[in-house]
């Protein structure tokens, strides 16, 4: 960590997990009319067009030899994890997915161990082994809302976002430390905006957006995952970690199971006991990887 976390990063930290908790329940409605490839691509399309300005702003202050890690940025912290969340979010309950994505630290703590040269002791590692015994206990359980099972493929997508998220916070966090991150984020969506524009070309996200009943409406959601959950989100993270270090950044995952959870009892989703349990044990995991 670059320096003890104060009130203003709790507070900050509390902003982006409601931005991000209600998150999953947009994800879920919006793949209700566009398929998981049209979703992401509009996602990563409206991302760019909202970071275009704010890349022109920090234009001067963009490292662009440093190419590779900002191209880790645009896929493992933003395209891949949407994508997978997208496939998900049309088989599981928002809530779920938002517990499973507090599995970030976690993963985190493992990739800058294997890759990092981050140290570790044995209460940290504990801690990893317990919070990926709770994401097992909630990958395998039966849930009354997919049909009492045969969600752990798309459960396990969830899993797998959350390595990517754990790269790019590494990544940011080893290689992109000296960059604003409004630059940061910007310039890594100027890099791919031209892909995903492509991208949505070719999945007929936009037909699919001005012919069914629903398009408009799931749009706007996609509009806020993009301009709130992406680009807000992502530039407010960035201060984070460049402020308080990966591990306390990626914390914010302690609170969104919290929202994620709330928001998805609104939209009348079922909260298993086994699920408040497996929830239970990662958060627990958690607080162990922080001693």
């Amino acid at each position: 960590m670059t320096k003890q976390p104060t009130w203003l990063d709790w507070l900050v930290m509390l902003i982006l997990a409601a931005i991000w908790g209600v998150s999953f329940l947009f994800i879920k409605r919006s793949v209700q009319v566009f398929n998981p490839v049209q979703m992401a691509m509009w996602r990563m399309v409206l991302a760019t067009a909202v970071y275009l300005p704010i890349a022109a702003a920090y234009w001067s202050k963009i490292n662009w030899k440093n190419w590779k890690p900002l191209l880790v940025v645009a896929f493992c912290g933003s395209a891949i994890p949407n994508f997978l969340f997208a496939i998900a979010g049309q088989h599981i309950p928002s809530g779920l997915a938002g517990v499973l994505n507090s599995l970030t630290p976690l993963f985190t703590l493992i990739s800058g161990m294997m890759f990092f040269q981050l140290q570790a002791n044995w209460i940290k590692i504990t801690g990893v082994l317990l919070g990926l015994g709770g994401a097992l206990m909630l990958v395998l359980s039966d849930h009354p809302d997919t049909g009492g099972g045969g969600h752990a493929f798309y459960a396990m997508l969830c899993v797998l976002a959350t390595v990517c998220y754990a790269i790019n916070s590494n990544v940011i966090s080893k290689y992109l430390r000296d960059q604003p991150p409004a630059a940061i984020a910007s310039a890594a969506f100027i890099l791919t905006g031209g892909l995903f524009l492509i991208g949505l070309w070719w999945s007929d996200g936009w037909h699919a957006a001005m012919t069914h009943p629903q398009g408009l409406e799931a749009l706007g959601y996609i509009g806020y995952l993009a301009a709130f959950g992406t680009v807000v989100g992502s530039i407010i993270y960035f201060w984070l970690l460049q402020r308080t270090g990966a591990l306390f950044a990626t914390s914010v995952t302690y609170l969104l199971p919290i929202v994620a959870l709330a928001v998805g009892l609104l939209d009348n989703e079922t909260v298993t006991i086994q699920e408040m349990l497996g929830t239970g044990i990662i958060l627990t995991g958690l607080w162990l990887t922080k001693k």
